[in-house]
């Protein structure tokens, strides 16, 4: 989807208001097609043209729930709804409604986005707890663990010492 600024979606309406065609004026400013110009026409019939360049705002649960009744209640269309209530995007208005009809109000209430914040640890601030004592098999294991990386770690040295000898390197 295109974004277009605020001089393009004026221009474009004051080229209707003078008289051409939205068909025309589309094909005038190569637009992909006339709902963008339809929609812009019809937030500036409800509101002029703050309305219309109205943008980002936050709506409280209780506002799109009544945004939402009031569609139902007198069987708008998305466009006569969202000029109704100052909303730039008919997106938005059904979005809402798909959330309303599948959750009820709770579908309405904004959840926060993107990654969690991280976290202080509680630990930094608070003396260190004394580790728990490990039984025999416990400490033997975690023995076991550290001489098995050792020899890990020993086998791939000497294999790649005989690589190096191979190569000539030294």
């Amino acid at each position: 989807m295109t974004k277009y600024s605020n001089e393009f979606k004026v221009k474009a309406i004051k080229m209707v208001l003078k008289g051409d065609s939205i068909y025309h004026v589309t094909k005038i400013l190569n637009m992909p097609n006339t709902a963008s110009l339809c929609r812009w026409i019809f937030h500036y019939e409800n509101g002029g043209i703050s309305q219309l360049l109205h943008k980002n705002h936050k709506y409280t649960p209780i506002f799109k729930q009544k945004v939402i009744e009031y569609k139902w209640l007198h069987h708008l269309s998305l466009n006569q709804t969202a000029a109704k209530f100052s909303i730039p995007n008919t997106g938005t208005i059904s979005t809402w409604e798909k959330l309303y009809s599948s959750y009820g109000f709770s579908g309405l209430i904004s959840k926060k986005r993107g990654r969690p914040s991280m976290k202080k640890s509680k630990s930094k601030n608070k003396v260190n707890k004394p580790k728990k004592e490990l039984s025999y098999v416990e400490k033997l294991e975690q023995e076991n663990y550290q001489l098995r990386m050792e020899n890990d770690l020993l086998k791939k040295w000497h294999a790649l010492m005989k690589q190096w000898e191979k190569e000539g390197r030294h």
